[in-house]
């Protein structure tokens, strides 16, 4: 069994409750992964990365070792972000980031929305998990929660986003961590009772 063990030769100054700063998303992303993976080696819940369906147009071939795609396009939108299961339920849920206090509702897609919508019609469980970087807080939203402000704005003003003080009163703040990174099952269990 292989371990990946940090890089001493690294000075790291981050707190064991924060998330690594980086690429807008990307490191979020990959947090969320090694949680994932966290998850499958312990035998918590099997929950993956969905592929985006690209078509490849063209391909460049300098060696058979080193073929590269230089030319393709996405084929359909896709659906969300993860899948998978846990406690003998199906979930499904996108998850996004802000640097600000708020999370704009411009950020994700009405295919999106209406895919956990669908989830959640067919009783599995679906929601919008949201980095909020500015105040290092990861939150889960029960995707029916996240729609009725998404659909009538907050406070029936039509706002276009979901302020981090209302997302964490509509929603579960996840507790960040060295191992799980993002602890958002502990979350999904006190949001669904599970």
């Amino acid at each position: 069994m292989k371990i990946k063990y940090p890089n001493p030769s690294v000075t790291n100054t981050r707190t064991v409750n924060t998330l690594p700063s980086g690429n807008h998303g990307m490191m979020f992303e990959s947090a969320l992964n090694t949680t994932n993976e966290y998850y499958r080696i312990h035998s918590k819940a099997i929950i993956y990365k969905k592929p985006t369906p690209i078509q490849v147009v063209k391909v460049d071939y300098p060696a058979r070792s080193a073929a590269k795609i230089v030319e393709a396009y996405y084929r359909t939108p896709s659906t969300t972000d993860y899948n998978g299961i846990y406690k003998g339920r199906y979930i499904d849920y996108e998850a996004k980031e802000t640097i600000h206090n708020s999370f704009a509702f411009k950020h994700i897609f009405p295919h999106h929305i209406k895919h956990l919508m669908d989830v959640d019609k067919m009783g599995g469980i679906a929601f919008v998990i949201i980095y909020f970087k500015k105040v290092n807080k990861v939150v889960l939203i029960d995707i029916k929660e996240f729609v009725k402000l998404y659909n009538d704005g907050y406070d029936n003003d039509k706002r276009k986003s979901i302020p981090i003080d209302v997302a964490l009163q509509i929603g579960c703040e996840a507790p960040l961590g060295f191992t799980p990174p993002i602890n958002y099952l502990e979350a999904l269990d006190k949001l669904y009772n599970l």
